[in-house]
């Protein structure tokens, strides 16, 4: 009789959920909760073997923690989006499958992301402040409409389409570009332009791309001097991708109109953030994807490629990260 599979969960706030999804498979579930690092994930890999691992949040999955991991390990399974966490070219190498909960929390982000945009333009959080300090800005003060406005969209995946629709619902017009270096796919029917037009064409620049070594850091000062002056940014994507030095002195400088993040480059973020400080910034707490309904979804749906690998020999082609484990992967369906 073949051993159960033996599953490493990081986290147990989903542990339900994912727990009822395995039952049929008859899976061992072991789950770990608190701050993970790397030492941590090598200690738990190396004391017993696992064959998948069910990931929330990021915990380091490098080279050294694969190799405690041994060859046992097969699956990866994200529940969320993002895989920066993941060294996708050591999984590939030892024929690990890196999938993702697929368009889980496409909604609830594209609807942040969205939430941000009219709170930097309608100035929501400024005007909040400044009626409580006793300034009432009736009189005086004027707005800027959405409408008409042309909002660029870094990174056309599942989260990014939608956030491009709701923009042009809201009567924006919507270009979008691939990551640095990427070309945009024409899904969503949106223009598609390369990054630098898009910068320089855009009122709102939203950042919806992966981040990887290739474009870590790639807003910087460069980047803000191609935008249009006094453009607005948003990033509800890794907050490894802007360089927020640069983003920062933009925003005392008036350079950039203003700044609505969801993630920062380290978090919980620093004190010495210089973004913490920065004028005509909103910031979050990497609370995007954080409702209940999506909570489930990317429980249920990281467990679900964990049953089909194992019980099914499927795989979901658009759940898929590292593609370029597909030839070495025998007896697989690909659906």
């Amino acid at each position: 009789m073949a051993s159960p599979i033996r599953v490493l969960m990081t986290g147990d706030d989903l542990e339900t959920p994912a727990a009822c999804v395995l039952a049929p498979l008859g899976a061992i579930l072991e789950t770990m909760s608190g701050p993970i690092d790397r030492a941590r994930m090598i200690a738990t890999l190396a004391e017993k073997p696992f064959d998948a691992i069910l990931v929330r949040a990021n915990p380091p999955l490098d080279v050294t923690v694969l190799d405690a991991a041994g060859p046992s390990l097969a699956m990866i399974s994200k529940m969320g989006a993002g895989v920066d966490s993941v060294d996708l070219a050591a999984a590939t190498q030892r024929n690990i499958t890196v999938m993702t909960a697929g368009d889980a929390n496409a909604d609830a982000t594209a609807e942040m992301a969205i939430a941000l945009i009219l709170s930097l333009r309608r100035d929501v959080v400024r005007l909040d402040a400044r009626l409580k300090a006793g300034i009432w800005d009736r009189g005086p003060y004027r707005a800027t409409e959405l409408r008409g406005q042309t909002l660029g969209i870094v990174g056309l995946g599942r989260i990014g389409r939608r956030v491009g629709e709701m923009a042009r619902a809201l009567g924006m017009k919507v270009v979008a570009s691939g990551r640095p270096g990427a070309v945009a796919s024409a899904q969503g029917g949106f223009a598609i332009l390369p990054l630098d037009q898009l910068l320089a064409e855009s009122d709102i620049v939203s950042l919806h791309c992966p981040m990887d070594a290739s474009n870590r850091g790639f807003l910087n000062r460069d980047a803000i001097a191609r935008m249009r002056p006094g453009a607005l940014l948003v990033n509800t994507a890794r907050g490894g991708l802007l360089h927020e030095a640069d983003v920062a002195e933009a925003l005392v400088s008036g350079r950039l109109g203003g700044a609505a993040l969801d993630t920062l480059a380290v978090e919980p973020a620093l004190a010495e953030n210089p973004l913490l400080t920065a004028p005509n910034t909103i910031i979050t707490p990497h609370i995007a994807a954080e409702t209940e309904a999506t909570i489930e979804r990317i429980a249920v749906m990281g467990a679900e490629n964990v049953v089909n690998w194992f019980s099914r020999r499927e795989i979901l082609v658009d759940r898929l990260v590292n593609r370029a484990v597909l030839p070495r992967l025998k007896d697989v369906s690909i659906l």
